[in-house]
């Protein structure tokens, strides 16, 4: 089966499944556009008015790239229609390996403990308290989760200025 078939067969089975009634007692959904998905830390941080869109949007920019790198799989939604990624196995590899150096330039430029950080915030979908357990074990689960919550939020901006900043150097090498 080709890679595109493929991706067709799993949007097709994704719009299909949704949560099992186990998960739906358990987590936090929030149904937009007809896609429910799981309440994260970034809508967490942008409900309490922490971040703005531009971070969430790097996040979201970050995420894509992290999961197609990382899985080989794209995520289709009104914005980013699946149709834009066709193609041969051969030009999915390229687009796999440029989304790979996306993600090792933002590690160079945020550092380890932020790419460990948004690989647990984003990549692993952890919660604040996940994160605090493992960040900060020796204090109290309040304190840890208000330091890990305050390190998310100030790791998305500069995630969103990182973005900006490359967007803007790209532009002026065109002119």
């Amino acid at each position: 089966m080709s890679l595109q078939m493929a991706g067709r067969c799993a949007r097709k089975a994704a719009d299909v499944v949704g949560p099992t009634p186990e998960r739906l007692r358990r987590d936090r959904f929030r149904t937009t556009n007809g896609v429910t998905r799981i309440v994260n830390t970034v809508q967490v941080l942008r409900d309490a008015g922490d971040i703005c869109d531009d971070e969430v949007s790097a996040a979201t920019r970050w995420y894509r790239d992290y999961v197609f790198a990382q899985h080989g799989v794209v995520e289709a939604d009104a914005a980013h229609p699946a149709e834009t990624e066709r193609g041969d196995v051969h030009t999915w590899m390229l687009g796999r390996g440029k989304s790979a150096v996306r993600i090792s330039d933002v590690k160079a430029a945020l550092g380890l403990c932020g790419h460990v950080r948004l690989q647990m915030m984003l990549g692993q979908e952890m919660s604040f308290s996940a994160m605090a357990r493992i960040l900060y074990p020796g204090d109290s689960d309040s304190r840890a989760r208000m330091k890990v919550s305050a390190q998310c939020s100030f790791l998305l901006e500069q995630l969103a200025t990182f973005y900006r900043t490359r967007t803007s150097k790209r532009k002026q090498k065109l002119k």
